[in-house]
């Protein structure tokens, strides 16, 4: 393979990482678009996101122990076809559960393309500057494809929101082409296995959930339905629980849920992606249905906002000197303080940029550093052999706990409107409910950091009363 190989072949690998994220947020900005076409509900409307976030957390893990058994460039590829055919079927979907049932299959192409792309970085690069420098660069496209996907979103939805899934076809077939004549085609595994029941359950189990969540008001909380829904996902979720505890193959290695400081960094990561969902989701409609932007002005009015949470990624690395579980309170804080002020400015009719781009910006600052640290949190105390699956872990909480939060967001939002009457100051009503909401779940994940610096503290007076022992 040349020199140049190498590179060539990552930019085929980094296009899909593009793709898969652009894809999330280019839908938010068409969100009202989409539902006058389909003619779905508030709250049934959630599920254009959540259907994708489903998908792709339900699947992470498992892809993740697939890509040595499958092959890493087999399943890339497999993932990439699914994701383009999903695409197509989105496109063309003429009722609300065709539009919903795609969006889950685009997910999970995505989810079985996104861990193989980094295991082929891996074969692609030897360890060292030009390894790390691939990850960086590829874990980089998802803070440029957040920004593009907003604008490239209102641009195309001014035509036809069925553009956003259309453009996805030709990308995605350059990337099959390229990725059969550039990307090695790597060794399987014999001796891995794969637990397709904990998959089952566990995506099964996220999907009967927030089902349950969207569907409650409008069939009744204690209704058949509703119980079935909840009770259908208690049983899936048990039986991925059961499978971790007892299975021979868990999906995430039991040593990891072992530390206390993953597991109440991946609750905070939960946290965060409720955050982050819920007030994409809300803000984007408010710009829309509330302020009467068409798409194109609404992206460009939320361009700031990407563009600081990009600039929070690259800010946090020079916070965590004072390690990251503190600095992740004090993003986490200043994430609460923003969205408070959001809350109370949105009831004002005033400009947008002192009413909205001004505390968007600043809550997303402290956005991009909180995911930085809670990423950072996720996968301090795992080992090197376990780093990929606690970076894995913490996608899957970060993306399906999000899923499950903006469900609720979603529904809370439509229930205070709902309460104060119609029009648009009954919707702003049910819009800053769902920020505040979003600001005390902030205040929660701030005061949880204080649970891991405590253990961090505990821990080591053990060790040292043990050493002093011996």
């Amino acid at each position: 393979m040349s020199d140049r190989s190498p590179w060539r072949a990552f930019g085929v690998l980094a296009l899909i990482e593009f793709l898969a994220v652009m894809d999330a947020s280019i839908v938010n900005i068409a969100l009202p678009s989409i539902g006058d076409s389909l003619g779905f509900s508030p709250t049934m409307l959630a599920w254009v996101v959540d259907g994708y976030l489903i998908g792709l957390a339900g699947f992470m893990l498992v892809a993740g122990r697939a890509t040595d058994l499958v092959g890493r460039r087999a399943l890339f590829l497999a993932g990439v076809v699914a994701f383009t055919g999903f695409s197509v079927l989105c496109a063309v979907a003429v009722a609300p559960w065709q539009l919903i049932a795609s969006r889950v299959g685009q997910g999970v192409g995505a989810a079985l393309a996104m861990p193989s792309a980094i295991a082929l970085i891996t074969d692609l690069f030897p360890a060292g500057a030009a390894r790390n420098k691939a990850l960086a660069a590829f874990s980089g496209m998802a803070g440029v494809a957040a920004p593009i996907g907003l604008v490239l979103g209102g641009a195309l939805t001014a035509t036809s929101w069925r553009w956003i899934f259309l453009i996805n076809i030709p990308i995605g077939l350059f990337v099959v082409v390229a990725g059969l004549h550039l990307l090695p085609r790597g060794q399987r595994r014999t001796g891995a296995h794969l637990d397709i029941l904990s998959a089952l359950g566990l995506t099964g189990g996220l999907v009967f959930l927030t089902v349950a969540v969207l569907r409650g008001g409008a069939q009744g909380w204690e209704s058949v339905p509703t119980l079935l829904q909840f009770g259908a996902a208690a049983a899936l979720l048990l039986t991925f629980s059961l499978r971790q505890a007892v299975g021979r193959n868990p999906l995430v290695p039991r040593e990891l849920l072992r530390s206390r400081t993953i597991a109440i960094g991946n609750l905070i990561f939960v946290l965060v992606g409720t955050i982050l969902l819920g007030t994409f989701f809300i803000t984007t409609l408010y710009l829309q249905q509330v302020r009467g932007l068409d798409p194109l002005s609404a992206a460009l009015v939320y361009l700031p906002v990407p563009a600081a949470m990009l600039a929070g990624t690259q800010l946090a690395p020079k916070f965590l000197r004072v390690g990251a579980p503190n600095t992740l309170m004090g993003a986490l804080v200043l994430q609460a303080i923003s969205l408070a002020a959001w809350a109370v400015l949105m009831r004002i009719e005033g400009s947008l940029l002192l009413t909205f781009v001004v505390p968007a910006t600043v809550w997303a600052l402290g956005l991009g550093v909180s995911i930085v640290c809670s990423f950072v949190v996720c996968t301090s105390d795992a080992t090197p052999q376990l780093a990929g699956a606690a970076s894995g872990l913490a996608t899957t909480s970060y993306q399906g706990g999000g899923a499950i939060g903006l469900a609720l967001l979603a529904l809370l939002a439509d229930v205070k409107t709902d309460h104060a009457g119609t029009g648009p100051i009954a919707l702003t009503t049910g819009f800053a409910a769902a920020l505040w909401a979003s600001c005390a779940i902030a205040v929660i994940g701030a005061i949880a950091t204080r649970l891991i610096t405590a253990s961090r503290r505990t821990s080591g007076a053990s060790d040292r009363q043990n050493a002093l022992a011996e």
